[in-house]
């Protein structure tokens, strides 16, 4: 999908490459023309698009003013007659060649499908038994997706699982959910198929929900420290996937994984900074076995990302940074957080991971990647400064240290990145 800050710096470049003789006048016309037929703004296809949502709604409202004096067929006959139409529509629309209206019609007709199923067990006092309702609404939503191509109703479809898991894992007090699988996998197969940004962010978030649940009943029950370690490991390798995605072209699915995983991190390292720097909350979380799947799958894709990735300077201080933030973890089950070293040692890791992570987004030239690192730094900055390390002296010598030392790498960063990028013959 190609986004407008995109289409913006492309003509910058096609216009500065042009000017300086690098690029044809022609082949700059010619890549403008490619990208209007590829992505143009479809005016009349988003009237249109919204024109049938404020019909459908007036429908809604309609119906709900008058729904206690209609007999029950009466109410069924609406609900399949209104089903019909909308996919009726959509397919008509399709056929046409107005995707936008076809995709705006069979989302209105999967959201009255599941606005059925909620009447019909209204109406006829069914057991209330919202996740299997949720599941049937995925099913629908999948059936209409795989048949009209639709990205909404995919959409629709990756919410409806998530909110089917999320109900058995409640009501089984944190019970592992594979069904969830049956519906996810045809999904995200379907997922990988479009080049919609929404679709995949809802694929991505889908998976990450229910490897949240994993853990089993934390929400209700005992929280453990040791699922930060988890989330942490989880995170990296969602940044992993993203990066090696981005670097390598790979599907545009896998490159959202990045900016969910770089968010958890951020999540994850803060709290464990808050929580050193806190005598009644820095104790070890347990170490159980998701800890150890977690890390043994982060620590092979880091070192995939170094195998794989094209531009060392931004491969290797990237896993830095991920494999920095592994650390910190390990620092808590060691036992020594509670003096003055550990807190340091803490503070320290996580301000190297992030200024990985900005050296890494200014290398590989990933924006989100550097954002998500100044927002770190500034993040752990003023945590330290809320919460003392030891004594103020202490904190003065902490900064002094750090400060000395950033600078020394500023010094030595040219020369690192003259012997990480190939020279010209070899490129």
């Amino acid at each position: 999908m190609l986004t407008g800050s995109y289409r913006k710096r492309l003509d910058a470049d096609l216009i500065r490459w042009v000017g300086e003789g690098l690029l044809p006048a022609e082949s700059a016309t010619s890549i403008r023309q490619s990208l209007a037929r590829e992505g143009g703004f479809k005016l009349p296809a988003l009237l249109g698009m919204f024109g049938g949502l404020l019909i459908a709604s007036s429908v809604v409202a309609f119906v709900a003013a008058n729904w206690e004096e209609m007999p029950r067929l009466v109410k069924l006959g609406m609900i399949l007659v209104s089903l019909a139409a909308a996919l009726g529509i959509s397919a008509r629309l399709q056929a046409g060649g107005s995707t936008l209206g076809a995709d705006a019609a069979s989302t209105c007709g999967t959201l009255i499908f599941g606005a059925g199923i909620a009447l019909i067990g209204q109406m006829y006092h069914l057991p209330a038994d919202w996740p299997a309702g949720a599941s049937l609404v995925a099913i629908g939503a999948l059936l209409v997706a795989l048949l009209l191509r639709s990205n909404g109703a995919l959409i629709i479809a990756f919410v409806a699982m998530a909110a089917w898991s999320c109900g058995r894992w409640e009501e089984s007090r944190g019970a592992l959910h594979l069904p969830f699988f049956l519906l996810y996998l045809p999904a995200l197969w379907l997922a990988f198929g479009r080049t919609n940004r929404f679709v995949h962010h809802a694929a991505v978030l889908a998976l990450a929900l229910w490897l949240a649940l994993l853990p089993g009943d934390w929400l209700y029950g005992r929280f453990d420290y040791g699922l930060l370690a988890y989330a942490l490991g989880l995170a990296a390798v969602y940044v992993v996937l993203g990066a090696v995605a981005l670097d390598r072209g790979g599907p545009a699915l896998l490159t959202c994984c990045l900016p969910w995983g770089l968010l958890a991190l951020m999540a994850v390292l803060s709290v464990e900074l808050i929580r050193i720097l806190d005598a009644s909350e820095s104790r070890a979380g347990s170490a159980v076995w998701l800890n150890y799947l977690a890390y043994g799958l982060a620590v092979p894709a880091i070192a995939a990302l170094l195998a794989l990735a094209r531009e060392r300077r931004f491969a290797l201080p990237l896993a830095t940074a991920l494999l920095t933030a592994l650390i910190v973890p390990l620092v808590f089950w060691s036992g020594r957080v509670v003096g003055l070293p550990g807190k340091a040692v803490v503070a320290g890791l996580i301000l190297v991971a992030a200024i990985g992570f900005v050296v890494a987004g200014v290398s590989g030239g990933v924006r989100r990647i550097m954002l998500a690192g100044s927002a770190l730094f500034g993040l752990a900055i003023l945590i330290l400064l809320g919460q003392t390390i030891g004594t103020l002296l202490d904190q003065s010598v902490f900064f002094l240290v750090a400060g000395g030392l950033l600078l020394a790498l500023a010094g030595g960063a040219r020369k690192l990145f003259a012997r990480l990028s190939p020279p010209a013959e070899a490129r």
